[in-house]
């Protein structure tokens, strides 16, 4: 029998924290993207419990017999880009144990495996909920804090020697003293393949982890903003940090620059919401003359009112604002638009066929 092509494999090769009903979870990629998770991260639990766990294999399973439109949103961007298609497979170079799990991951894989003697190769860490901002946007609970159990620290520690992407969010990962404890240098020494990724609100950076940014290697960086000016800014995020958030992206184009082992990408977010999607056309021109491509993501939930699909006269307009950003934007800023406009268009022709039944 002639298998289904695999448009993803990330449920084989990523391992993500995140939020799902209000506790932290592991998934194969981003909740926004996926609505399924490899179940909830408990107190005691390893990294390879979840990893081989009964909601990863069924995940697997799905993805095997053809079902991911019983998964994964349609707008995924990890989807849109085929980064991740079984045909994209490639082996990173590395020490030999590294290029042995890709290579183990590459067969399970082509043989629809669903429990993986590999490791994973991605990881998305959540070591804080704590943040300085209050974005009205944001579903988090930053008023808590916890602990990642320490298993579960102990076993990222092992994973180190396979993976190549190690991506640190919050709550705000930078203003915490711990910054070193999740980006030890020693940890990355182990493996010369390893890259830090980040999500952060960069409105502060202590002295003492702008030396751990300068010490590591680093694939990119996310810089949510989710405004162009300092009143927008403001309301989204309950804080008048505009200039500081603009005076550190600067600053961080510039350890980009100078960085003593590489250079790494850096990125502007904006969450499209009600209360900021006109000003779309002015953040693409901002971000152009940062010289930086964006990512753009779509709002979840109606928090503070401010869902974009309850009224399919404001998807209309905010398709006409994303057409007027396209010209203000950088060439490497274009696929993102088209991505969003297509699924907000998508989204429309549902609507309007629903609202004519």
């Amino acid at each position: 029998m002639k298998q289904n092509h695999l448009s993803c494999t990330l449920p084989w090769k990523a391992l993500f924290m995140d939020m799902r009903y209000g506790r932290l979870s592991a998934l194969p990629c981003c909740a926004t993207w996926i609505n399924r998770s490899y179940g909830p991260i408990e107190d005691g639990m390893s990294i390879l419990e979840s990893w081989n766990g009964p909601g990863a294999v069924e995940i697997r399973r799905l993805m095997i017999e053809g079902k991911q439109e019983e998964l994964c949103a349609p707008d995924c961007p990890w989807l849109f880009s085929g980064k991740f298609a079984e045909n994209a497979a490639e082996i990173v170079p590395g020490p030999p144990e590294f290029e042995a799990n890709q290579r183990l991951n590459n067969q399970e894989i082509s043989e629809r495996k669903t429990i993986l003697k590999s490791l994973p190769m991605a990881l998305r860490i959540i070591p804080t909920l704590r943040c300085n901002i209050r974005c009205r946007m944001c579903f988090q609970d930053h008023k808590t804090d916890f602990r990642l159990p320490e298993t579960f620290m102990a076993d990222m520690r092992k994973l180190g020697k396979c993976v190549y992407d190690y991506h640190l969010q919050g709550g705000e990962v930078l203003i915490s003293d711990q910054f070193r404890q999740w980006a030890a240098p020693d940890w990355f020494s182990e493996n010369p393949q390893m890259l830090l990724s980040m999500t952060t609100n960069a409105t502060k950076i202590p002295e003492q982890n702008w030396r751990v940014l300068q010490s590591l290697r680093i694939n990119h960086i996310t810089i949510s903003v989710n405004a162009a000016t300092r009143e927008t800014y403001w309301y989204v995020a309950g804080a008048d940090l505009f200039d500081d958030v603009m005076r550190n992206i600067k600053a961080l184009k510039e350890l980009s620059r100078l960085h003593r082992i590489q250079q790494f990408q850096i990125f502007l977010s904006f969450v499209i919401m009600r209360c900021n999607y006109r000003e779309l056309p002015a953040f693409a021109h901002m971000a152009s003359q940062l010289g930086l491509p964006f990512r753009l993501l779509l709002i979840e939930g109606d928090r503070e009112g401010e869902s974009i699909y309850t009224n399919p006269p404001i998807l209309r307009d905010i398709i006409e604002v994303l057409d007027e950003a396209k010209p203000l934007s950088s060439e490497e800023s274009i696929p993102e638009l088209n991505r969003v406009r297509e699924s907000l268009q998508t989204s429309l022709t549902s609507q309007t066929f629903r609202m004519n039944q």
